[in-house]
């Protein structure tokens, strides 16, 4: 199955461009999507989890990025299974940035396949809506994150001179990966149901005009 998406970034592709080079920075901003460790072979061990009411699920695969720097565009490719649902989705994704206006649009074209119990949530209008929320969060979040870069950050002067290091001090310890928040899917189906809503309202009042 394929869905294409758009959305819009106020940075122009210059200081977009960079951060959709930052792997870590696109997976924070990308609900319930988590990476489990560091990359090892260019293969990135991802975590992606789901709740729907009383079904949740776990994906836990890997994917490997692709970066082309002459037409700021790229390619995902991943796949990931669920245990508890005996689901597995695999696909691909490619996108691009195109200066617009003064910012940048970014166009996504996904191609994948959903096998398994969650397979039924593949079919239909209802999917599209639901990536269609899922891209408008993941534009925000990145915005925000790119807004917070662009911002000149005050200097402060130094009040006392640090002490310096003791000889005998431990050595820093690497920050243990954080699994993200799994994504609910439940308010955006009640969008997707409203919207679907209103237009099979709206087309049923212009049968009776």
């Amino acid at each position: 199955m394929q869905l294409e998406q758009s959305f819009e970034l106020p940075n122009p592709p210059a200081t977009a461009w960079p951060a959709f080079k930052d792997v870590e920075l696109l997976v924070q901003c990308l609900p319930g999507a988590a990476l489990t460790g560091p990359a090892a072979g260019g293969e990135l061990p991802l975590r992606f989890d789901v709740k729907l009411g009383p079904i949740a699920a776990g994906f836990v695969g890997s994917g490997r990025v692709s970066f082309d720097d002459a037409a700021q565009g790229g390619r995902f490719e991943g796949s990931a299974s669920d245990r508890r649902t005996n689901s597995r989705v695999k696909g691909a994704a490619d996108f691009k940035l195109v200066a617009e206006g003064g910012g940048t649009r970014v166009t996504l074209r996904v191609d994948y396949s959903l096998t398994g119990a969650l397979a039924q949530f593949s079919r239909g209008a209802i999917l599209r809506e639901l990536a269609s929320a899922l891209t408008a969060q993941f534009a925000a979040n990145l915005a925000l994150r790119l807004h917070a870069v662009a911002e000149p950050v005050e200097s402060v002067e130094p009040t006392e001179p640090a002490e310096p290091a003791a000889r005998d001090a431990p050595a820093a310890v690497a920050a243990p990966v954080v699994a993200a928040a799994p994504l609910d899917a439940r308010p955006l189906l009640m969008l997707v149901l409203k919207a679907s809503w209103q237009r099979l309202l709206g087309r049923l009042l212009r049968r009776k005009v």
